[in-house]
């Protein structure tokens, strides 16, 4: 079933001076899907969130989220985002940053607690509730601004980088706080330079280096390489399938241990960013 478009980007240019940040960029994401944009540094992800976010205005092109331009939106409690360069206000409790954020959307009180208690505990955060976010590790602070994006479930969560400077176990924690909101219908976008990040949480990956190079599903995009890799003890080799076929029945008959490893979206990228 095709979902209702959410969030759509229809040929966006942004330019600082000489340089082109991004370049007649467009792409739609589903209303509940989450999608991964992914490119190197400078690829202009960030400048293109701070647009959808209405931080920024398009130079040309039209940005819509939910019918609305990204000002109102916002103005109406819509979105909810991490920047990358964000930081939290430090002098606040963790509590209390989080119940800020969400009564800036426009959520009362009481429900803005309850909120920011579920969205706290979601992250890892149990427990610190009362800790001044000062106190906090450089990755604990992340966590506070994820929990701040993500309580109350907006319907546009925008995350740029969410996962930054977070050890692995907390790591964890924001995947399957991002999956939760997916199933309570919020619509995800977000940037992030760990590849897995990308397979593991996405409905669509979208492949940005100032402008859209591809669009696909994880799996579409993994399909784009015409090999496999066969992995013996002492060599490697990438061949296609139909080869891979015969050089596993050799390798099975004489018994030799042998790995077979598909292409990872890691590959994908490589292939197709200078």
């Amino acid at each position: 079933m095709v979902k209702q478009e959410f969030l759509i980007v229809d040929g966006v240019w942004k330019s600082f001076g000489r340089v082109v940040a991004n370049e007649d960029v467009s792409l739609w994401v589903g209303e509940g899907e989450t999608t991964s944009l992914l490119g190197p540094n400078g690829a202009g992800k960030t400048t293109l969130l701070r647009q959808i976010y209405g931080e920024l205005r398009p130079d040309r092109g039209v940005i819509k989220v939910a019918g609305l331009s990204p000002g109102k939106a916002k103005e109406r409690g819509l979105v909810g985002a991490v920047p990358q360069e964000a930081s939290p206000f430090l002098w606040l409790k963790v509590r209390e940053h989080v119940e800020m954020a969400v009564r800036l959307r426009g959520i009362p009180k009481g429900r803005a607690k309850e909120c920011a208690r579920e969205a706290i505990d979601a992250v890892g955060l149990g427990g610190r509730e009362e800790d001044t976010v000062a106190n906090l590790s450089g990755g604990m602070r992340r966590l506070v601004l994820v929990a701040s994006a993500m309580a109350c479930r907006p319907k546009l969560i925008l995350l740029d980088e969410p996962t930054i400077g977070v050890d692995v176990q907390n790591r964890r924690r924001i995947w399957e706080a991002i999956r939760a909101a997916k199933e309570e219908g919020s619509t995800v976008l977000l940037t992030t330079h760990y590849i897995h990040e990308a397979e593991e949480l996405s409905d669509v990956v979208y492949v940005l280096n100032r402008r859209i190079l591809m669009r696909g599903t994880p799996a579409e995009l993994k399909r784009l390489l015409p090999w496999v890799e066969i992995r013996t003890d002492d060599r490697v080799v990438r061949v296609e399938w139909d080869k891979a076929v015969e050089i596993v029945a050799e390798l099975a008959k004489s018994r030799t241990r042998f790995e077979v490893r598909e292409p990872t979206l890691e590959d994908v990228l490589s292939a197709v960013l200078p």
